[in-house]
């Protein structure tokens, strides 16, 4: 199973790429590659608000040239040990291609930002915005209808991917008490989808192992799928807690399949990795990983819970604490724990 949220941006990159092939009206691997990767560029940027050049988080187009400009730079540098490997002519045509895309790139990335309502009106939409881009109304022509064809067909893959649900889970939230920006995740078998089954029989089969795996993709995959919808429609985006156990925590190291479906700038942006501070112990070679932490204890059996929560924090891997359960009368201690550098986590009462 393929990382969700990287399999659109890939999408997004390719179909940009399409769009510079068509308008330049030509098409070999070199422009292919110099294409490519000033359109990953602008989705690091525009998507993930990833920089590689300057010194900024923000997006807009100010920013964009100056990652593009860097962009070009990285690639002309790149390029030069490749001087005396082709003949001269092929040399000074690649480093003109590099340095014309900068500029048409540029221009082209606006395309995947139109704002358009209907269908219909792509073609409306897209004449308005190539008027104002003399550089693409030159390299376009008579061609509109046809790019306007190659965007609608994007528009409806980008929506097919998105929208797909599948019936049999839900994802489900449960809340901190006096958070209202952080949340934990949870896989929740559908039982009113599956009502035809007896409500038991559902919850055994939920819980056997021999599924966790296929239970942790499609909960991972349903996690980058509601980050996407929420970046897409540009929703507040909060920090999401997606607990994980020993299963996939093993022989010092992330489950690799496991690993490659959180791998992804957004993911890490706004999801932390709750583990239990046991298998934590067991396995500390896994938490070098660049991936926010978090530590699940159960508090209702420890009488020196003071002792507990400093040792967690001298660990130094974890900015949230996660009191799975505990005994009434140390609620207090943790609602009122305050650290500069741990959280410590409390779900509301049901």
């Amino acid at each position: 199973m393929d990382n969700l949220i990287n399999v659109f941006m890939n999408y997004k990159v390719n179909r940009l790429v399409q769009y510079g092939v068509f308008l330049l009206n030509q098409d070999t691997p070199f422009l292919r590659k110099v294409l490519k990767h000033y359109f990953q560029t602008y989705v690091d940027n525009y998507y993930y608000h990833v920089f590689h050049t300057i010194d900024d988080d923000r997006f807009n187009e100010k920013n964009l040239k100056l990652e593009f400009t860097g962009a070009k730079e990285e690639m002309l540098d790149d390029y030069r040990e490749y001087e005396l490997q082709v003949s001269n002519e092929e040399y000074a045509e690649n480093q003109a291609i590099i340095r014309d895309m900068e500029k048409i790139a540029f221009d082209i990335c606006k395309i995947d930002t139109l704002k358009i309502e209907e269908k219909s009106q792509i073609n409306e939409v897209l004449m308005e915005f190539i008027k104002a881009h003399d550089n693409l109304q030159e390299l376009l022509g008579s061609r509109l209808t046809k790019l306007g064809s190659m965007i609608r067909e994007t528009i409806t893959t980008c929506e097919k991917m998105i929208h797909y649900e599948d019936n049999y889970y839900i994802l489900g939230e449960k809340k901190f008490e006096g958070e209202n920006a952080i949340f934990q995740f949870e896989l929740i078998p559908n039982i009113k989808v599956l009502e035809v089954y007896k409500k038991g029989m559902i919850t055994k089969i939920y819980q056997d192992h021999r599924l966790d795996e296929k239970k942790m993709e499609c909960f991972l995959q349903k996690v980058s799928l509601f980050l996407l919808k929420k970046l897409l429609a540009k929703e507040k985006m909060d920090t999401y807690i997606l607990p994980m156990d020993s299963p996939f925590i093993s022989r010092g190291r992330i489950d690799p399949k496991v690993y490659s479906l959180m791998d992804n700038p957004l993911f890490r942006r706004h999801v932390v990795i709750g583990v239990p501070y046991n298998t934590y112990l067991a396995q500390k070679t896994a938490f070098a990983e660049d991936f926010t932490f978090a530590c699940i204890q159960d508090f209702s059996h420890i009488n020196d819970i003071y002792q507990k929560v400093i040792n967690i924090y001298q660990e130094g891997v974890f900015q949230y604490l996660i009191v799975s359960d505990y005994r009434y009368k140390d609620k207090d201690f943790f609602l009122n724990y305050d650290h500069d550098v741990l959280k410590v986590l409390v779900f509301e009462e049901e």
